[in-house]
């Protein structure tokens, strides 16, 4: 068993002061006709069934100075969104200072959380912050910032948000676990560190405590996601470059971790989406695929996720990537990204729990495309 603490008592580079939040910008430059990539995408639904999705744009790649990250919003299930960003997120050139990889999350109370990682860029000495060249930018803090703002009502006609705050160091790249006891874990990860990071909240978010478990199998990025069995235990998968997820698990709430192990899903070194759904079955979304990010599949679980006997493959194509979900009303929202620099796709689609057990998911269709 690993367990590893930490207090975050402050952090005093750029990074820890946050970047603007926009509300319905209208600056051209934030246009889906001129932007040269995005991906990444996640998605919340809330309690009234208005669907948030959101990714990162910006620039002509990832990293890139310009970066930004991106809100936009659908009130019929998902059919249609929003052309125009109801939030933006932007880096900041003149502090130097990324921003980057949105995550949403629907609290247990229905509060809409918007997190994002800052990151600290570096330019050479002999440019100035008034005139560099972004080509010369160098993204060599792994530290990252977390950040978070809440929306109370997120179906309100005009959603009202708070300031942001600080959240830890990590880097958050897929949706809290909430367990039985109430407690909070959020898997932002620490690519400074050789074993795995999350932070802990036993008052709903208002107080953190970071903490490192297992030592990490071979990754370039954690991206770990949890859920809880029926035993109590927690179960984490994260990204692996050996062609399978990893897995870690802990018995005692989130505390210490047995070592990490392959887990006999195949996968390649990209993000995955793993949660309990609302009836008690467990959701696994991934490239189904030991080496390529192709075969963004569905997989359903009735035994605690054991086995997998139930499995959809919703996209053959190469180039996917970052599949995030959420459930509403017996359904599941699910959306993915193909080609972020190339067909610059963000991709959606609804379906039911009966849709994967009979092995038939409606077609993804695209939401956003320059």
């Amino acid at each position: 068993m690993s367990q590893y603490v930490i207090k975050t008592n402050g952090i005093d580079d750029a990074a820890a002061r946050p970047c603007q939040v926009l509300y319905r910008p209208a600056d051209p430059i934030y246009a889906e006709s001129i932007r040269q990539f995005q991906g990444c995408p996640t998605v919340a639904v809330t309690r009234g069934g208005r669907v948030y999705a959101g990714w990162y744009s910006g620039g002509i790649r990832e990293p890139h100075i310009d970066n930004y990250n991106l809100v936009v919003v659908s009130d019929d299930g998902g059919k249609t969104f929003d052309k125009s960003p109801l939030l933006v997120i932007p880096s900041d050139r003149k502090r130097l200072v990324q921003a980057l990889d949105i995550q949403m999350w629907i609290a247990p109370d229905g509060a809409l959380h918007i997190f994002w990682v800052q990151n600290d860029v570096t330019i050479p000495e002999d440019e100035t912050r008034d005139n560099f060249d972004p080509e010369h930018c160098r993204f060599a803090d792994h530290r990252h910032t977390e950040w978070v703002i809440t929306c109370a009502d997120p179906d309100a006609d005009e959603p009202q948000f708070s300031e942001p705050r600080l959240l830890d160091i990590g880097f958050l790249r897929c949706k809290p676990l909430v367990t039985d006891t109430g407690r909070w874990i959020n898997f932002n990860y620490d690519q400074t560190c050789d074993r795995y990071g999350y932070s802990i909240s036993d008052d709903q978010g208002k107080t953190w405590t970071r903490h490192y478990g297992a030592k990490k199998l071979a990754t370039p990025f954690d991206e770990g996601m949890a859920y809880q069995k029926r035993d109590g235990s927690i179960r984490m998968l994260a990204r692996c470059t050996a062609g399978e997820l990893a897995e870690t698990t802990s018995r005692d709430n989130g505390i210490t971790w047995e070592a990490a192990k392959l887990s006999g899903i195949d996968s390649p070194s990209s993000r995955l989406y793993v949660s309990r759904t609302p009836t008690g079955n467990v959701l696994l979304v991934c490239n189904d695929h030991r080496g390529k990010r192709c075969r963004m599949t569905v997989k359903l679980s009735v035994d605690d996720g054991e086995t997998w006997p139930y499995s959809v493959c919703v996209d053959e194509r190469d180039g996917l990537s970052y599949p995030d979900a959420d459930f509403h009303d017996g359904k599941i929202y699910l959306t993915y990204d193909r080609e972020r620099t190339g067909a610059m796709e963000i991709l959606f689609t609804v379906f039911t729990e009966d849709d994967v057990m009979r092995g038939t998911i409606p077609a993804p269709y695209i939401i956003s495309k320059p």
